[in-house]
């Protein structure tokens, strides 16, 4: 006879879940949207996933957890406008280059500012998101029912 799981287990076994969700979300929506920089010539092509700072990491999860759920943006002018705020958390500001250790980026400007390329990177990464939401999940756990049951023996 298996014992009940306490309440507070199941829910950090569900967030746990959870997060590891996020986790190939995020990977998957960052990753391809630096190959779709790359593809596109864009001047800024970012670092791989796992040389991204921590607190990059996490912001980009937490946006990644908004876009598959029910609160997500579906407008790229928002997007933007959320990322400038997220990198000025993160202590960056707007400057000619991209440059790590200086935090400064040249995408830090009003959404209207931005070139063609860059507003086409922003639709990408919404459309990005939409397919990780729709078809990066966890399957349903499987419920035993009498039948299957039966057949087990």
């Amino acid at each position: 006879m298996e014992l009940p799981i306490p309440p507070q287990r199941q829910r950090r076994k569900a967030t746990t879940e959870m997060e590891y969700l996020t986790e190939r979300r995020a990977l998957f929506v960052y990753e391809a949207a630096r190959l779709a920089a790359r593809a596109a010539k864009a001047p800024i092509v970012p670092e791989l996933w796992e040389r991204r700072e921590d607190a990059f990491r996490e912001q980009f999860r937490l946006v990644i957890f908004r876009q598959c759920g029910a609160d997500r943006k579906m407008s790229p002018r928002e997007l933007h406008e959320d990322w400038v705020e997220a990198y000025r958390a993160m202590g960056w500001q707007y400057g000619l280059e991209r440059d790590v250790n200086a935090k400064t980026h040249p995408d830090m400007v009003p959404y209207d500012d931005l070139g063609q390329l860059e507003r086409d990177k922003d639709e990408v990464f919404v459309a990005l998101c939409e397919i990780a939401r729709q078809w990066i999940y966890d399957e349903p756990a499987v419920v035993a029912t009498p039948a299957k049951q039966a057949e087990e023996g």
